[in-house]
Protein backbone atom coordinates (compact mmCIF):
# COMPACT_ATOMS: atom_id res chain seq x y z
CA UNK A 1 0.00 0.00 0.00
CA UNK A 2 1.56 3.22 -0.71
CA UNK A 3 0.02 6.89 -0.95
CA UNK A 4 0.24 9.94 -3.56
CA UNK A 5 -0.88 13.60 -3.03
CA UNK A 6 -1.74 15.32 -6.13
CA UNK A 7 -1.40 19.38 -5.54
CA UNK A 8 -2.38 21.65 -8.40
CA UNK A 9 -1.21 25.14 -7.87
CA UNK A 10 -4.30 26.77 -9.83
CA UNK A 11 -4.83 30.46 -10.72
CA UNK A 12 -8.01 30.52 -8.63
CA UNK A 13 -7.69 27.87 -6.32
CA UNK A 14 -4.70 25.72 -5.25
CA UNK A 15 -6.01 21.46 -4.18
CA UNK A 16 -4.79 18.42 -2.74
CA UNK A 17 -6.07 15.05 -4.07
CA UNK A 18 -4.94 12.45 -1.71
CA UNK A 19 -4.89 8.72 -2.93
CA UNK A 20 -4.16 5.29 -1.48
CA UNK A 21 -2.51 2.92 -4.52
CA UNK A 22 -2.84 -0.73 -3.85
CA UNK A 23 -1.80 -3.72 -6.02
CA UNK A 24 -2.07 -4.18 -9.45
CA UNK A 25 -2.72 0.00 -8.85
CA UNK A 26 -6.27 0.00 -7.50
CA UNK A 27 -6.57 3.19 -5.79
CA UNK A 28 -9.30 4.82 -4.10
CA UNK A 29 -9.60 8.86 -2.73
CA UNK A 30 -8.91 9.23 0.53
CA UNK A 31 -8.65 13.33 1.04
CA UNK A 32 -8.83 16.28 -1.12
CA UNK A 33 -8.84 20.02 0.35
CA UNK A 34 -9.02 22.74 -1.72
CA UNK A 35 -8.21 26.36 -1.10
CA UNK A 36 -8.82 29.67 -2.60
CA UNK A 37 -5.77 32.24 -3.07
CA UNK A 38 -6.12 33.29 -6.33
CA UNK A 39 -2.44 33.36 -7.13
CA UNK A 40 -3.18 34.81 -10.37
CA UNK A 41 -4.74 38.25 -8.91
CA UNK A 42 -3.58 41.32 -8.21
CA UNK A 43 -0.07 40.99 -10.90
CA UNK A 44 1.89 43.60 -10.66
CA UNK A 45 2.36 45.84 -13.57
CA UNK A 46 5.33 43.84 -14.61
CA UNK A 47 3.39 40.91 -14.00
CA UNK A 48 5.04 39.53 -10.90
CA UNK A 49 2.90 37.57 -8.43
CA UNK A 50 1.36 39.77 -5.87
CA UNK A 51 3.43 39.22 -2.61
CA UNK A 52 0.38 38.50 -0.01
CA UNK A 53 -0.82 36.05 -2.34
CA UNK A 54 2.46 34.43 -2.49
CA UNK A 55 2.84 34.03 0.84
CA UNK A 56 -1.06 32.52 1.42
CA UNK A 57 0.20 29.55 -1.56
CA UNK A 58 3.35 28.69 0.08
CA UNK A 59 1.05 28.54 3.86
CA UNK A 60 -1.04 26.21 1.67
CA UNK A 61 1.44 24.33 0.28
CA UNK A 62 2.76 23.87 3.65
CA UNK A 63 -0.56 22.77 4.76
CA UNK A 64 -1.03 20.33 2.00
CA UNK A 65 2.61 18.94 2.53
CA UNK A 66 1.79 18.22 6.48
CA UNK A 67 -0.94 16.25 5.68
CA UNK A 68 0.71 14.55 3.21
CA UNK A 69 3.25 13.52 5.99
CA UNK A 70 0.56 12.52 8.49
CA UNK A 71 0.46 9.34 6.04
CA UNK A 72 3.60 8.00 6.83
CA UNK A 73 5.04 7.85 3.54
CA UNK A 74 3.86 9.63 0.70
CA UNK A 75 5.16 11.01 -2.48
CA UNK A 76 3.84 14.45 -3.73
CA UNK A 77 3.58 15.67 -7.25
CA UNK A 78 2.92 19.64 -7.02
CA UNK A 79 2.38 21.24 -10.32
CA UNK A 80 1.53 24.58 -11.53
CA UNK A 81 -0.44 26.01 -14.30
CA UNK A 82 -1.14 29.59 -15.59
CA UNK A 83 -0.56 31.99 -12.89
CA UNK A 84 2.58 30.69 -12.08
CA UNK A 85 3.64 29.93 -16.03
CA UNK A 86 3.00 33.49 -17.28
CA UNK A 87 4.74 35.38 -13.77
CA UNK A 88 7.62 37.07 -14.44
CA UNK A 89 8.88 36.01 -10.73
CA UNK A 90 8.41 32.78 -11.42
CA UNK A 91 11.84 31.52 -10.29
CA UNK A 92 11.76 33.61 -7.35
CA UNK A 93 8.67 31.69 -5.97
CA UNK A 94 9.78 28.37 -7.06
CA UNK A 95 13.34 28.99 -5.01
CA UNK A 96 11.10 30.04 -2.07
CA UNK A 97 8.86 27.26 -2.18
CA UNK A 98 11.93 24.96 -2.27
CA UNK A 99 14.28 26.13 0.35
CA UNK A 100 11.43 26.86 2.77
CA UNK A 101 9.34 23.17 2.26
CA UNK A 102 12.03 21.11 0.11
CA UNK A 103 9.20 20.94 -2.66
CA UNK A 104 10.01 20.63 -6.44
CA UNK A 105 7.29 22.72 -8.46
CA UNK A 106 6.69 21.26 -11.61
CA UNK A 107 5.25 24.49 -13.83
CA UNK A 108 3.28 22.40 -16.83
CA UNK A 109 3.48 23.88 -19.98
CA UNK A 110 -0.11 25.08 -21.66
CA UNK A 111 0.53 21.65 -23.97
CA UNK A 112 0.58 19.78 -20.68
CA UNK A 113 -1.93 21.51 -19.35
CA UNK A 114 -4.32 20.36 -22.24
CA UNK A 115 -2.66 17.02 -22.24
CA UNK A 116 -3.87 16.40 -18.50
CA UNK A 117 -7.41 17.62 -18.70
CA UNK A 118 -7.72 15.21 -21.65
CA UNK A 119 -5.93 12.07 -19.64
CA UNK A 120 -8.63 13.16 -17.11
CA UNK A 121 -11.58 13.13 -19.15
CA UNK A 122 -10.69 10.57 -21.58
CA UNK A 123 -10.17 7.82 -19.11
CA UNK A 124 -12.85 8.82 -16.78
CA UNK A 125 -15.86 9.19 -19.55
CA UNK A 126 -17.27 6.55 -22.06
CA UNK A 127 -16.95 8.83 -25.00
CA UNK A 128 -14.58 8.70 -28.08
CA UNK A 129 -15.67 11.90 -29.86
CA UNK A 130 -16.11 15.98 -28.18
CA UNK A 131 -14.69 19.27 -27.35
CA UNK A 132 -13.11 19.32 -23.89
CA UNK A 133 -12.93 22.46 -22.09
CA UNK A 134 -11.78 23.50 -19.37
CA UNK A 135 -12.32 27.04 -17.49
CA UNK A 136 -9.10 27.81 -15.04
CA UNK A 137 -8.38 31.24 -13.27
CA UNK A 138 -6.30 32.66 -15.67
CA UNK A 139 -6.23 30.08 -18.96
CA UNK A 140 -8.67 28.28 -20.76
CA UNK A 141 -7.93 24.75 -22.00
CA UNK A 142 -9.33 23.81 -25.49
CA UNK A 143 -9.11 19.72 -26.55
CA UNK A 144 -10.69 18.17 -29.87
CA UNK A 145 -10.94 14.58 -29.41
CA UNK A 146 -11.89 12.37 -31.90
CA UNK A 147 -11.61 8.47 -31.55
CA UNK A 148 -10.73 9.32 -28.10
CA UNK A 149 -7.16 10.56 -29.41
CA UNK A 150 -6.75 14.04 -28.87
CA UNK A 151 -6.38 15.55 -31.78
CA UNK A 152 -6.10 19.17 -31.75
CA UNK A 153 -5.18 21.12 -28.05
CA UNK A 154 -4.54 24.89 -26.95
CA UNK A 155 -4.25 26.75 -23.95
CA UNK A 156 -5.93 30.55 -24.55
CA UNK A 157 -4.59 32.70 -22.01
CA UNK A 158 -8.03 33.95 -20.28
CA UNK A 159 -10.22 32.12 -17.57
CA UNK A 160 -12.66 33.15 -14.75
CA UNK A 161 -10.09 35.73 -13.17
CA UNK A 162 -8.71 37.37 -15.61
CA UNK A 163 -11.82 38.35 -18.02
CA UNK A 164 -13.81 39.62 -14.76
CA UNK A 165 -10.98 41.95 -14.09
CA UNK A 166 -10.93 43.18 -17.79
CA UNK A 167 -14.06 43.51 -18.43
CA UNK A 168 -15.07 44.88 -14.69
CA UNK A 169 -17.63 42.11 -13.82
CA UNK A 170 -17.19 41.40 -10.17
CA UNK A 171 -20.14 43.56 -9.38
CA UNK A 172 -22.41 43.48 -12.17
CA UNK A 173 -22.47 42.68 -16.46
CA UNK A 174 -24.48 44.99 -18.48
CA UNK A 175 -25.78 44.57 -22.13
CA UNK A 176 -22.96 47.22 -23.42
CA UNK A 177 -20.21 45.03 -21.79
CA UNK A 178 -21.60 41.93 -22.44
CA UNK A 179 -21.47 42.64 -26.24
CA UNK A 180 -18.04 43.80 -25.74
CA UNK A 181 -16.86 40.25 -23.95
CA UNK A 182 -18.81 38.30 -26.89
CA UNK A 183 -16.87 40.02 -29.43
CA UNK A 184 -13.89 40.08 -27.52
CA UNK A 185 -14.32 36.07 -27.17
CA UNK A 186 -15.44 35.46 -30.98
CA UNK A 187 -12.22 36.86 -32.10
CA UNK A 188 -10.13 34.51 -30.04
CA UNK A 189 -12.52 31.58 -31.18
CA UNK A 190 -11.93 32.19 -34.33
CA UNK A 191 -8.23 32.25 -34.07
CA UNK A 192 -8.48 28.86 -33.25
CA UNK A 193 -8.66 27.54 -36.92
CA UNK A 194 -9.67 23.99 -36.12
CA UNK A 195 -12.72 24.70 -34.20
CA UNK A 196 -14.53 25.22 -37.55
CA UNK A 197 -14.22 21.15 -37.68
CA UNK A 198 -15.61 20.59 -33.98
CA UNK A 199 -19.49 21.64 -34.93
CA UNK A 200 -22.17 19.81 -33.35
CA UNK A 201 -19.80 18.02 -30.94
CA UNK A 202 -20.83 17.70 -27.00
CA UNK A 203 -18.98 19.93 -24.85
CA UNK A 204 -17.56 17.99 -22.57
CA UNK A 205 -16.97 20.73 -18.53
CA UNK A 206 -13.83 20.51 -16.32
CA UNK A 207 -13.92 22.91 -13.30
CA UNK A 208 -15.40 24.61 -10.97
CA UNK A 209 -17.51 26.98 -13.15
CA UNK A 210 -18.64 24.16 -15.21
CA UNK A 211 -19.35 22.21 -12.16
CA UNK A 212 -21.25 25.00 -10.36
CA UNK A 213 -23.23 25.19 -13.85
CA UNK A 214 -24.53 21.83 -13.36
CA UNK A 215 -25.26 22.20 -9.50
CA UNK A 216 -27.39 25.47 -10.66
CA UNK A 217 -29.13 23.08 -13.28
CA UNK A 218 -29.68 20.20 -10.66
CA UNK A 219 -31.07 22.76 -8.02
CA UNK A 220 -33.38 23.96 -10.55
CA UNK A 221 -35.34 20.85 -11.67
CA UNK A 222 -35.06 19.12 -7.94
CA UNK A 223 -32.70 16.59 -9.49
CA UNK A 224 -32.49 13.46 -7.29
CA UNK A 225 -28.97 12.48 -7.58
CA UNK A 226 -26.26 14.65 -5.67
CA UNK A 227 -23.74 13.73 -8.56
CA UNK A 228 -22.05 16.21 -10.85
CA UNK A 229 -19.54 13.38 -13.08
CA UNK A 230 -21.52 12.76 -16.21
CA UNK A 231 -24.71 15.12 -15.68
CA UNK A 232 -25.50 16.65 -19.35
CA UNK A 233 -27.85 19.25 -19.98
CA UNK A 234 -29.15 20.38 -23.54
CA UNK A 235 -27.35 23.45 -24.96
CA UNK A 236 -30.73 25.38 -24.56
CA UNK A 237 -30.65 24.93 -20.87
CA UNK A 238 -27.47 26.00 -20.26
CA UNK A 239 -27.89 29.26 -22.07
CA UNK A 240 -31.12 29.74 -20.44
CA UNK A 241 -29.18 29.33 -17.00
CA UNK A 242 -26.76 31.95 -18.16
CA UNK A 243 -29.49 34.48 -19.34
CA UNK A 244 -31.46 34.42 -15.79
CA UNK A 245 -28.42 34.99 -14.19
CA UNK A 246 -25.88 37.70 -16.30
CA UNK A 247 -26.93 40.37 -15.19
CA UNK A 248 -27.43 39.94 -11.59
CA UNK A 249 -25.40 41.63 -9.39
CA UNK A 250 -22.79 39.74 -6.70
CA UNK A 251 -25.34 40.27 -3.74
CA UNK A 252 -28.23 38.72 -6.24
CA UNK A 253 -25.53 35.92 -7.68
CA UNK A 254 -24.81 34.89 -3.73
CA UNK A 255 -28.61 33.87 -3.58
CA UNK A 256 -28.84 31.56 -6.40
CA UNK A 257 -29.11 28.14 -4.89
CA UNK A 258 -26.05 25.89 -6.36
CA UNK A 259 -23.63 28.98 -6.87
CA UNK A 260 -20.57 28.82 -4.64
CA UNK A 261 -20.60 32.17 -2.97
CA UNK A 262 -16.68 32.19 -3.25
CA UNK A 263 -17.24 31.79 -6.88
CA UNK A 264 -19.71 34.36 -7.31
CA UNK A 265 -17.84 37.34 -8.33
CA UNK A 266 -15.86 35.33 -10.93
CA UNK A 267 -18.93 33.41 -12.08
CA UNK A 268 -20.29 35.50 -15.36
CA UNK A 269 -17.08 35.54 -16.44
CA UNK A 270 -15.95 32.45 -16.57
CA UNK A 271 -19.91 31.48 -17.63
CA UNK A 272 -19.53 33.90 -20.36
CA UNK A 273 -17.00 31.58 -22.05
CA UNK A 274 -18.84 28.84 -21.51
CA UNK A 275 -21.78 30.25 -22.87
CA UNK A 276 -19.78 31.93 -25.90
CA UNK A 277 -18.10 28.55 -27.18
CA UNK A 278 -21.01 26.42 -27.00
CA UNK A 279 -23.12 29.02 -29.52
CA UNK A 280 -19.66 29.29 -31.70
CA UNK A 281 -19.14 25.41 -32.06
CA UNK A 282 -22.79 24.50 -32.28
CA UNK A 283 -22.58 22.52 -29.02
CA UNK A 284 -25.99 20.40 -28.62
CA UNK A 285 -25.10 19.38 -24.81
CA UNK A 286 -23.05 20.10 -22.16
CA UNK A 287 -21.63 16.72 -20.12
CA UNK A 288 -20.38 17.82 -16.76
CA UNK A 289 -16.60 15.99 -16.02
CA UNK A 290 -15.28 15.27 -12.34
CA UNK A 291 -11.94 14.50 -14.32
CA UNK A 292 -9.87 16.84 -15.30
CA UNK A 293 -5.72 18.07 -15.10
CA UNK A 294 -5.40 16.32 -11.33
CA UNK A 295 -7.36 13.17 -12.27
CA UNK A 296 -4.98 13.38 -15.81
CA UNK A 297 -2.26 13.22 -12.88
CA UNK A 298 -3.53 10.19 -11.35
CA UNK A 299 -3.80 8.22 -14.29
CA UNK A 300 -0.63 9.05 -15.00
CA UNK A 301 0.89 7.65 -12.05
CA UNK A 302 -1.06 4.39 -12.39
CA UNK A 303 -0.68 3.89 -16.25
CA UNK A 304 1.65 5.93 -17.97
CA UNK A 305 0.41 7.05 -21.48
CA UNK A 306 -1.72 4.16 -22.18
CA UNK A 307 -5.55 5.52 -22.34
CA UNK A 308 -8.09 2.93 -20.83
CA UNK A 309 -10.35 1.24 -23.27
CA UNK A 310 -13.28 0.18 -21.19
CA UNK A 311 -13.77 2.92 -18.23
CA UNK A 312 -16.71 1.04 -16.80
CA UNK A 313 -14.41 -2.43 -16.83
CA UNK A 314 -11.77 -0.84 -14.91
CA UNK A 315 -13.50 1.16 -12.72
CA UNK A 316 -15.61 -1.99 -11.54
CA UNK A 317 -12.73 -3.77 -11.14
CA UNK A 318 -10.89 -0.63 -9.05
CA UNK A 319 -14.05 -0.78 -6.70
CA UNK A 320 -14.43 -4.73 -6.20
CA UNK A 321 -10.47 -4.83 -5.29
CA UNK A 322 -11.15 -1.56 -3.08
CA UNK A 323 -13.50 -3.57 -1.13
CA UNK A 324 -11.70 -6.77 -1.05
CA UNK A 325 -14.98 -8.26 -3.06
CA UNK A 326 -15.43 -11.93 -4.25
CA UNK A 327 -13.63 -10.94 -8.06
CA UNK A 328 -13.96 -14.74 -9.02
CA UNK A 329 -17.74 -15.11 -8.37
CA UNK A 330 -18.35 -11.54 -9.46
CA UNK A 331 -17.00 -11.98 -12.49
CA UNK A 332 -18.71 -15.60 -13.27
CA UNK A 333 -21.55 -14.01 -11.99
CA UNK A 334 -21.22 -11.18 -14.67
CA UNK A 335 -20.51 -14.15 -17.57
CA UNK A 336 -23.38 -16.49 -16.44
CA UNK A 337 -26.02 -13.37 -16.98
CA UNK A 338 -24.46 -12.34 -20.15
CA UNK A 339 -24.95 -15.58 -21.20
CA UNK A 340 -28.65 -15.55 -20.07
CA UNK A 341 -29.44 -11.91 -21.69
CA UNK A 342 -28.01 -13.22 -24.85
CA UNK A 343 -30.07 -16.14 -25.04
CA UNK A 344 -33.39 -14.90 -23.76
CA UNK A 345 -33.62 -11.97 -25.97
CA UNK A 346 -36.80 -13.59 -27.48
CA UNK A 347 -38.13 -14.14 -23.58
CA UNK A 348 -37.24 -10.70 -21.98
CA UNK A 349 -37.65 -8.32 -25.42
CA UNK A 350 -35.29 -5.49 -24.25
CA UNK A 351 -34.55 -2.77 -26.87
CA UNK A 352 -31.52 -1.89 -27.19
CA UNK A 353 -28.44 -2.81 -24.97
CA UNK A 354 -28.73 -2.99 -21.52
CA UNK A 355 -25.73 -5.03 -20.54
CA UNK A 356 -23.77 -2.32 -19.04
CA UNK A 357 -26.62 -2.04 -16.73
CA UNK A 358 -26.67 -5.74 -15.73
CA UNK A 359 -23.01 -6.20 -15.98
CA UNK A 360 -22.74 -3.30 -13.37
CA UNK A 361 -25.37 -4.87 -11.12
CA UNK A 362 -23.43 -8.09 -11.42
CA UNK A 363 -20.54 -7.37 -10.73
CA UNK A 364 -21.21 -5.54 -8.04
CA UNK A 365 -24.13 -7.06 -6.26
CA UNK A 366 -21.73 -8.18 -3.29
CA UNK A 367 -20.91 -4.71 -2.58
CA UNK A 368 -23.41 -4.21 0.25
CA UNK A 369 -22.49 -7.39 2.05
CA UNK A 370 -18.85 -5.91 3.13
CA UNK A 371 -20.81 -3.35 5.37
CA UNK A 372 -23.43 -6.44 6.94
CA UNK A 373 -25.09 -9.42 5.17
CA UNK A 374 -28.47 -8.21 6.89
CA UNK A 375 -30.27 -6.22 4.22
CA UNK A 376 -27.30 -5.70 2.03
CA UNK A 377 -29.80 -5.17 -0.95
CA UNK A 378 -30.21 -2.05 1.09
CA UNK A 379 -26.83 -1.26 1.29
CA UNK A 380 -26.05 -2.78 -2.27
CA UNK A 381 -28.47 0.38 -3.26
CA UNK A 382 -27.02 3.25 -1.21
CA UNK A 383 -23.24 2.05 -2.26
CA UNK A 384 -24.49 2.28 -5.76
CA UNK A 385 -25.87 4.98 -5.73
CA UNK A 386 -22.95 6.96 -4.15
CA UNK A 387 -19.78 5.15 -5.62
CA UNK A 388 -17.89 7.00 -8.10
CA UNK A 389 -18.49 4.45 -11.02
CA UNK A 390 -16.94 5.74 -14.52
CA UNK A 391 -18.73 4.74 -17.58
CA UNK A 392 -22.31 4.87 -16.92
CA UNK A 393 -25.10 7.71 -17.29
CA UNK A 394 -26.56 9.02 -14.14
CA UNK A 395 -30.06 6.76 -15.23
CA UNK A 396 -27.82 3.52 -16.44
CA UNK A 397 -26.20 3.86 -12.66
CA UNK A 398 -29.91 4.03 -10.96
CA UNK A 399 -30.90 1.15 -13.02
CA UNK A 400 -28.15 -0.64 -12.16
CA UNK A 401 -29.07 -0.28 -8.39
CA UNK A 402 -32.65 -1.25 -9.06
CA UNK A 403 -32.32 -3.93 -11.07
CA UNK A 404 -29.53 -5.28 -8.04
CA UNK A 405 -32.51 -4.34 -5.96
CA UNK A 406 -34.84 -6.44 -7.60
CA UNK A 407 -32.48 -9.69 -7.67
CA UNK A 408 -33.25 -9.69 -4.33
CA UNK A 409 -36.24 -8.13 -3.55
CA UNK A 410 -39.03 -8.91 -6.14
CA UNK A 411 -42.15 -6.84 -4.49
CA UNK A 412 -39.91 -4.18 -4.03
CA UNK A 413 -42.29 -1.12 -5.00
CA UNK A 414 -40.17 1.54 -7.64
CA UNK A 415 -43.27 3.73 -7.91
CA UNK A 416 -42.34 4.28 -4.34
CA UNK A 417 -38.48 4.80 -4.32
CA UNK A 418 -36.70 8.17 -4.61
CA UNK A 419 -35.23 8.35 -7.94
CA UNK A 420 -38.43 7.08 -9.79
CA UNK A 421 -38.84 10.54 -11.48
CA UNK A 422 -35.62 9.28 -13.75
CA UNK A 423 -37.54 6.47 -14.70
CA UNK A 424 -39.62 5.93 -17.95
CA UNK A 425 -42.30 2.98 -17.73
CA UNK A 426 -39.80 1.06 -20.21
CA UNK A 427 -36.98 1.50 -18.00
CA UNK A 428 -39.06 0.24 -15.11
CA UNK A 429 -39.92 -3.01 -17.73
CA UNK A 430 -36.16 -3.58 -18.75
CA UNK A 431 -35.26 -3.52 -14.69
CA UNK A 432 -37.67 -5.70 -14.06
CA UNK A 433 -36.01 -8.50 -16.69
CA UNK A 434 -32.82 -7.75 -15.74
CA UNK A 435 -33.43 -8.21 -11.76
CA UNK A 436 -34.90 -12.03 -12.77
CA UNK A 437 -31.65 -12.74 -14.83
CA UNK A 438 -29.06 -11.75 -12.48
CA UNK A 439 -31.32 -13.23 -9.88
CA UNK A 440 -30.67 -16.82 -11.44
CA UNK A 441 -27.22 -16.04 -12.40
CA UNK A 442 -26.61 -15.70 -8.71
CA UNK A 443 -28.38 -19.44 -8.79
CA UNK A 444 -26.72 -20.90 -10.53
CA UNK A 445 -23.03 -19.89 -8.26
CA UNK A 446 -24.56 -20.26 -5.30
CA UNK A 447 -21.62 -22.59 -3.95
CA UNK A 448 -19.41 -19.61 -5.25
CA UNK A 449 -17.23 -21.66 -6.93
CA UNK A 450 -18.01 -21.39 -10.44
CA UNK A 451 -19.81 -25.10 -10.35
CA UNK A 452 -22.07 -24.46 -13.26
CA UNK A 453 -19.76 -23.57 -16.05
CA UNK A 454 -22.35 -23.05 -18.48
CA UNK A 455 -25.94 -22.91 -19.32
CA UNK A 456 -28.05 -23.79 -22.28
CA UNK A 457 -31.82 -22.29 -22.75
CA UNK A 458 -34.31 -23.74 -24.64
CA UNK A 459 -37.78 -22.39 -25.22
CA UNK A 460 -40.41 -24.51 -26.25
CA UNK A 461 -44.13 -23.49 -25.78
CA UNK A 462 -45.21 -22.74 -22.74
CA UNK A 463 -41.72 -23.74 -20.64
CA UNK A 464 -37.77 -22.96 -20.51
CA UNK A 465 -35.46 -25.79 -20.31
CA UNK A 466 -32.22 -25.25 -18.97
CA UNK A 467 -29.84 -27.71 -19.06
CA UNK A 468 -26.79 -26.98 -16.69
CA UNK A 469 -22.96 -27.90 -17.49
CA UNK A 470 -20.93 -28.19 -14.12
CA UNK A 471 -17.60 -29.37 -12.06
CA UNK A 472 -20.04 -31.56 -9.70
CA UNK A 473 -23.57 -32.19 -8.44
CA UNK A 474 -25.78 -29.20 -9.59
CA UNK A 475 -28.99 -30.25 -6.47
CA UNK A 476 -28.07 -26.89 -4.85
CA UNK A 477 -28.16 -24.61 -7.35
CA UNK A 478 -31.26 -26.20 -9.28
CA UNK A 479 -33.02 -25.72 -5.54
CA UNK A 480 -32.01 -22.07 -5.64
CA UNK A 481 -33.69 -21.50 -9.23
CA UNK A 482 -36.70 -23.53 -8.10
CA UNK A 483 -37.30 -21.07 -5.07
CA UNK A 484 -37.92 -18.21 -8.05
CA UNK A 485 -39.72 -20.02 -10.51
CA UNK A 486 -43.00 -19.04 -9.38
CA UNK A 487 -41.50 -15.06 -9.94
CA UNK A 488 -40.16 -15.79 -13.80
CA UNK A 489 -43.43 -17.49 -14.31
CA UNK A 490 -45.33 -14.65 -13.27
CA UNK A 491 -43.20 -12.03 -15.44
CA UNK A 492 -42.20 -14.21 -18.50
CA UNK A 493 -45.31 -16.80 -18.63
CA UNK A 494 -42.64 -19.58 -18.66
CA UNK A 495 -42.29 -22.57 -16.08
CA UNK A 496 -38.56 -23.61 -15.73
CA UNK A 497 -37.70 -27.04 -16.29
CA UNK A 498 -34.47 -28.71 -16.17
CA UNK A 499 -32.85 -31.06 -18.85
Amino acid sequence: MKHVGVIDIGSNSMRLVLIEIGKKNYFRIIDEVKETVRLGMDMTIDGKLNPQRMEKAISTLASFKSLCEGLGACNIFPVATEAVRRASNQKEFLHIVKSTLNMEIRVLTGAEEAYYDYFGVINSLDFSNGLIMDIGGSSTELIWVKDKTKKEAISLPFGALNISDQFNLAEKMDSNTEKDLNKYLMVQFKKVTWLEEVKNLPLIGVGGTIRNIGKISRKTINYPIDRSHNYQMDSSEVLNIYDSIKYKNSEQRRKVKGLSKERSDIFIGAFSVAAALMKFCDNPRLIVSGGGLREGLIYEILRGEKVIKDVLEVSLNNIIKTLNIDKDHAHHVWELAESLYTQLKPLHKINGNSCKILKTAAMLNDCGKTINFYNYHKHNFYMLTNFPINGLSHKELIMAAYTMMLSVKENFDIDNSPYVTLLTEEDKYVIQRLGIILRLAECFDRKRNGNITKVECKLKSDQLFLRLFSKGTTETEQKEVESRGAYFTKVFGKTLQFE
